[in-house]
């Protein structure tokens, strides 16, 4: 899997947990338990004496993953992680507070913030130097983020990557997601005393490809201590191009001047399926992404 791609796992899954942040607090809980089955009641009503085959237990999702995944049903907190493994490495801030939410995603080289109030979002970063503002994008429950999806989607409880010496220090809980010949298995670290969350991975494994691991360490996630959002619009398209109001030929100077600036080569974009072609019509998040995926990249082998 390409580094960019790599990027773009990364950027997806911490732009799902500013969704699920933004998102409108959906009525119907995700995390419903199932009726119990009893096979014996079943047997007296039928009067059938015959032992049936005993079926599969049903998984039964511990305490600790809820209690997390509820944690984002809060009207104000903070959660900031760090992410490492073999995807760019960056610290994430979530902060919900007074009905906005704002992202920011640190990595080292460069921040990307995503702001959300009400139903209008603005993306931007400090490397491109340019924003988009969307409108409509993140008004209902979406997919939520790794903690929230795995309550949601009730996944099946699993023991396959929990590490040995971690499930000594930690209360360890694994779900597994499969869809295909796509595997994601999310183990996930509870502070022994207290039931909160430590730290989590994430084994991105593909039919044909080596595993993809990402650790996140959790550095604060809090609903009573809370930081001020610190955002202005005005200062924001003020610094920053706005470019989705670039047109065609001002999109396509402004991409490969910055591409210029950070020693893009034509083959560096081949590799990850553009060309200089494509600068025109090219969305803000294709081309943050690469940008700052090249520079991580970059930044990895110094």
């Amino acid at each position: 899997m390409s580094f960019f791609k790599r990027v773009m796992i990364v950027l997806a899954s911490l732009v799902c947990v500013f969704a699920s942040g933004c998102a409108k607090k959906n009525s119907s809980s995700g995390s419903q338990s199932e009726a119990d089955t009893s096979s014996s009641q079943a047997q007296d009503s039928s009067g059938d004496e015959s032992e049936p085959d005993p079926k599969p237990s049903q998984t039964v999702q511990g305490d600790k993953i809820k209690a997390a995944a509820k944690f984002f049903e809060n009207d104000r907190y903070e959660y900031v992680c760090r992410v490492s493994g073999t995807h760019a490495g960056a610290t994430v801030s979530l902060i919900k507070n007074n009905g906005a939410c704002m992202q920011t995603t640190d990595y080292g080289f460069c921040k990307s913030v995503i702001y959300c109030n009400g139903p209008d979002t603005i993306r931007y970063d400090d490397l491109t130097k340019a924003f988009v503002n969307e409108v409509g994008n993140i008004t209902t429950d979406p997919t939520g983020n790794n903690i929230t999806e795995t309550v949601k989607k009730n996944l099946p409880a699993t023991k396959t990557h929990i590490d040995e010496k971690d499930a000594q220090k930690y209360d360890a809980e694994e779900y597994t997601y499969t869809a295909g010949t796509y595997i994601t298995v999310l183990d996930f670290y509870f502070d022994k005393q207290k039931g909160t969350l430590s730290k989590y991975t994430v084994t991105y494994s593909v039919e044909g490809r080596d595993d993809e691991i990402e650790s996140r360490d959790i550095v604060k996630m809090s609903s009573s201590d809370v930081s001020e959002i610190g955002f202005s619009e005005y200062e924001v398209r003020e610094k920053y191009t706005d470019f989705n109001a670039l047109s065609e030929s001002a999109r396509e100077k402004f991409c490969k001047e910055l591409l210029e600036k950070h020693g893009v080569k034509e083959d560096d974009l081949y590799e990850e399926g553009l060309t200089m072609f494509d600068l025109k019509k090219i969305s803000y998040s294709d081309f943050s992404n690469f940008l700052i995926g090249f520079n991580a990249k970059k930044s990895e082998k110094k």
